[in-house]
């Protein structure tokens, strides 16, 4: 009977070290798996963050492309005259036609008003 009884510590004893070990091991691979899953959420806002600036970048080289120069917008105003008063276009048709000068030498669709004002002032 004593054999049984050492032997069922002894099994006791080696269950309880191997729980123990699965139980070290469950928290060596939890802890990595969550240090992996840290290392992925800082290069994904890495990533976020270097497009965001792409995007400012991108926004800011457009906005240069389209500026007028006070010196570019003196030659449009002069080929504006010009042009009105070979096409002797009336008044109410300048807005347009000044609109439609500044698209094509900016490539924009979107003309800044004051501009076009001093444009077509007289």
């Amino acid at each position: 009977m004593f054999e049984r009884h050492t032997d069922m510590a002894r099994a006791a004893i080696e269950t309880s070290f191997l729980l123990r070990q699965r139980s070290i091991a469950g928290r060596a691979a939890f802890r990595g798996e969550i240090d992996q899953s840290r290392r992925a959420i800082a290069a994904s806002r890495e990533l976020l963050k270097r497009f965001r600036q792409r995007k400012i970048d991108e926004a800011l080289r457009e906005d240069e492309q389209h500026r007028v120069s006070s010196f570019d917008a003196d030659i449009l105003r002069k080929v504006f005259q010009d042009l009105v008063l070979e096409m002797q276009a009336p008044e109410c048709q300048w807005r347009d036609l000044a609109q439609t000068l500044v698209c094509e030498f900016t490539g924009s669709e979107w003309v800044e008003a004051a501009l076009v004002d001093w444009i077509i002032r007289k």
